[in-house]
């Protein structure tokens, strides 16, 4: 069903992990891991289009890129179909993966420079953390799901909107929001939503 589709040679960065041709099951394994690509025989679910084609993200608490965006086919009436269509996900990944987001685990951001931590903690009560930041020493301080927030980008633009009114920190030269993983890689830069929040706002 599969097996004689597959290429000699796999793309770059993938490896077969698993091969159930009883069951109508094959999947890839990517990047150390971090991806999963599957294809599932449904028959009696769907008898016209029956091999569905699924990716899994395996490590990391965040989304890695919206693969939905992408509006990849999903249901295949042929196994080749299947097939073909899996190695170019394989191949489309390994030539976008250095603009995913990194692999993350928690979620920090940083809440000013290193001579601003006595006043961080003030604010906060929390444990905080000082690392070498864009060859800058920065206060980071782990985002947690609070105040209703339903991603962590929400969660930290929060807590500075009220750690702002207190501290008043520098808006010329800012380096509050900087979202990273706990590597300290930048996951996304949220300065301008600070702003946005400081000026929309009358402190």
């Amino acid at each position: 069903m599969y097996k004689k589709h597959l290429p000699e040679l796999l793309p770059e960065n993938w490896k077969l992990s698993d091969l159930d041709e009883a069951n109508g099951y094959v999947e890839f394994l990517g990047f150390d891991d971090e991806f999963l690509i599957s294809i599932m025989k449904h028959l009696d679910e769907y008898p016209s289009d029956p091999y569905f084609l699924c990716l899994n993200q395996m490590n990391g608490i965040l989304g890695r890129y919206d693969f939905d965006s992408l509006d990849w086919p999903e249901w295949f009436e042929k196994p080749k179909e299947a097939m073909d269509s899996a190695l170019k996900l394989m191949e489309w990944i390994n030539q976008n993966y250095a603009d995913f987001a990194p692999v993350t685990q928690y979620v920090m951001v940083s809440l000013g420079t290193e001579d601003r931590i006595n006043s961080v903690l003030n604010h906060f009560h929390d444990p905080v953390t000082v690392h070498e930041f864009q060859n800058q020493k920065l206060v980071f301080r782990e985002v947690k799901l609070t105040w209703g927030a339903t991603t962590h980008s929400e969660a930290a633009l929060k807590a500075i909107s009220l750690f702002y009114p207190t501290q008043r920190f520098d808006t010329e030269n800012l380096v509050v929001g900087y979202l990273t993983n706990e590597k300290f890689q930048l996951i996304e830069d949220l300065r301008p939503a600070v702003l946005d929040q400081i000026k929309q706002r009358p402190f």
